[in-house]
């Protein structure tokens, strides 16, 4: 946490005086397999994206991730939702309400904090507050991350952190 050394402390209370900073633990490559159509000011829009890793030519599920894309272009923001709901648009297999599945084309570098064990996921594994940092347009998805060295690293961020067992 940083605050602000001349602010009164209060409880509870971080909004104008306080800061949390996360670290960025890691990043890894991943490939986009689904989605969810997005509401409100991001209607018309895929504004939650499902990443996979790979294992034995499969893709399992590692997380969703909505944040480091933008709503409109600025130097910060690499992608914007439009851009990318027109790139995956064409790549959609299937929908069932708001939730799509996508072909494996897209690959994003991810930034994450931490990894964590997951029922949810085909994986097993869980990335903690995923940042999309990047588009690989460069990267073919053979190359992204396998589901091998996302549990090396949990093994790796276990003996760093000791938080998750």
């Amino acid at each position: 946490m940083l605050k602000n050394l001349n602010a009164v402390y209060k409880p509870g209370r971080r909004v104008g005086n306080m800061l949390k900073l996360k670290s960025e633990a890691n990043e890894l490559d991943l490939v986009i397999t689904g989605g969810e159509w997005g509401t409100g000011k991001r209607s018309g829009w895929i504004s939650s994206f499902i990443l996979s890793c790979k294992k034995n030519g499969e893709y399992l599920e590692v997380g969703r991730v909505g944040t480091g894309i933008g709503e409109k272009v600025n130097e910060e923001n690499k992608v914007t939702f439009d851009e990318l709901t027109k790139i995956l648009t064409p790549l959609i297999l299937e929908e069932k309400g708001k939730d799509i599945r996508i072909k494996p084309k897209i690959v994003m570098t991810v930034h994450y904090q931490d990894i964590q064990k997951s029922p949810t996921y085909a994986s097993g594994w869980a990335l903690r507050f995923p940042r999309i940092t990047a588009m690989r347009p460069d990267k073919p998805i053979s190359e992204i991350a396998t589901l091998d060295e996302i549990e090396k690293d949990f093994v790796e961020t276990k003996k760093r952190n000791f938080k998750y067992g």
